[in-house]
Parts: C-alpha cells; structure tokens; sequence
C-alpha cells in the first residue's frame, strides 16, 4: 500500500488530482517534477495516520476541498483492493 498521497490543485484550470506515493521525499519529488501548468503543490496525506502533514498556506481555507480528494482517493483505493 502507498502511504502518502501528494495533492495538486489547479484552481486556473479546476482541476485536483492525487498521486500515491511510498515516503514523503517520493511526494516531494513527485511536485519538482511537475511544470508551473499544473499548479501549485496544495497538500501531502499520510493515509495511515489518516492525517495532513503538510499543507500549502494558500490552501489552509481550502480543506473541505482537500478532505474530499483523500476522501475520494480513499474510497477508490478500497474499490481497487
């Protein structure tokens, strides 16, 4: 199982889009890789912990938001299993 998702959210485009990831450096890098079209990096997920270790300050009056693309990443994973 992946432990981390690495959340995306392109407010420009309304786009928001996860990627699974086994450590947070993998997460990190995940964001570097990515071009300035896709948007800011908004958030890193620990789905054990079933918490946020980071989020991005632009997006601290966005959660509702970002609780239901874990929310939404969570449910297919379980689909998935």
């Amino acid at each position: 199982m992946m432990r981390y998702l690495a959340i995306n959210i392109n407010s420009k485009l309304d786009q928001e889009w996860f990627y699974r990831c086994h450590s947070v450096l993998e997460c990190y890098n995940y964001f570097d890789r990515l071009g300035p079209g896709h948007g800011p990096r908004a958030a890193i997920f620990d789905v054990v912990m079933n918490n946020f270790l980071w989020v991005a300050e632009a997006q601290l009056d966005n959660m509702v938001q970002l609780n239901a693309i874990v929310f939404g990443a969570i449910k297919d994973s379980k689909v998935r299993n």
